[in-house]
């Protein structure tokens, strides 16, 4: 019934929520799950009810006088309509760039490391050379990194730039595309939510090498060892979540689920509140970080904006 569901929602896309709207609906949903009892009870298959029953009152322009819509459907707004093809290209471009784009993020992460590492070991007297010449070599590395992952982002990420409109504008897709999406999420399920498991552990592990090693060890340069430590961890989980979350993603997307449901969609304070939230979060973390250099702790940041962003979520929800 789920599926049935979905599809009724599209079909209603693009008309006005009037009191004539709204009593069709639920007429139409009347219908449609009465017709899917009776299909289930007479032997059908769930798969073969649901197809009878979109077949039977999938087209609403059909229906409409029946209803008593004919007039609010002539006059409905076009609604973009995403093909088979384009769904399916949709989900192996984001399978194809996913490790692309997690890389740029990863070297993004990663540049500090390389500086904390010379300065550790320097402190540590295992390299011996002057200072200053080993921060102007991890300024360079920082530096090339940075390039590096913002390369990954303006190659890779560009492919994608095509499907934004998908993310903010309301689309329809047809049965047998929703159950082509339905299908490749269900396959990729197991494989995300691992992810997502282990890049939180992860997470949380990587506080331990700043919180531990310099209670254990009193030697100097081992505390920014420690920090460059939590950063690689941190580099790594990263690279794994966002690789192993684009099919995710996409076929939120596609679905219209999730961040990118109709409801938030039509929410025009939800979309400006989250796009200038994060960009603000990003802007505090690497003015912070790179003023203070203090990495140990500026990544709490992050869990802080995160939890802050939830409640925010649903304040410009209700709104």
């Amino acid at each position: 019934m789920n599926t049935i569901r979905n599809y009724l929602e599209n079909l209603f896309l693009g008309l006005p929520h009037t009191e004539d709207v709204n009593r069709a609906k639920n007429e139409l949903s009347a219908m449609m799950e009465d017709k899917y009892n009776e299909l289930k009870e007479s032997g059908k298959t769930e798969n073969e009810a649901i197809g009878i029953v979109i077949s039977e009152f999938g087209n609403l322009d059909e229906l409409s006088e029946t209803l008593g819509i004919k007039q609010i459907i002539e006059n409905k707004t076009e609604i973009l309509r995403i093909s088979y093809e384009e769904a399916q290209n949709y989900i192996e471009d984001s399978r194809a760039i996913a490790s692309k784009t997690a890389m740029g993020v990863f070297l993004c992460i990663m540049s500090p490391v390389i500086l904390m590492l010379l300065l550790g070991l320097g402190e540590l007297n295992y390299i011996s050379i002057k200072e200053d010449l080993l921060i102007a070599a991890g300024l360079v590395a920082l530096i090339s990194l940075v390039a590096l992952g913002v390369l990954h982002f303006i190659k890779f990420s560009s492919k994608l730039e095509k499907y934004d409109e998908l993310k903010s504008e309301l689309f329809e897709i047809d049965y047998k595309t929703e159950q082509m999406v339905l299908n490749v999420k269900q396959q990729d399920e197991e494989s995300y939510k691992s992810a997502v498991s282990i890049s939180i552990v992860c997470y949380i592990l990587s506080a331990l090498p700043i919180l531990t090693i310099p209670l254990i060890f009193e030697a100097d340069g081992l505390g920014t060892i420690s920090v460059a430590l939590t950063l690689t961890i941190v580099a790594f989980s990263t690279y794994n979540i966002i690789s192993k979350s684009s099919v995710h993603e996409a076929c939120n997307v596609l679905l219209q689920q999730e961040d990118y449901s109709v409801k938030k969609k039509s929410n025009k304070t939800h979309q400006v509140v989250s796009s200038a939230y994060w960009s603000v979060i990003v802007a505090v973390y690497l003015g912070y970080s790179f003023i203070t250099h203090n990495w140990a702790i500026s990544w709490v940041i992050w869990p802080v904006a995160g939890v802050l962003y939830s409640g925010i979520n649903a304040i410009t929800s209700d709104r």
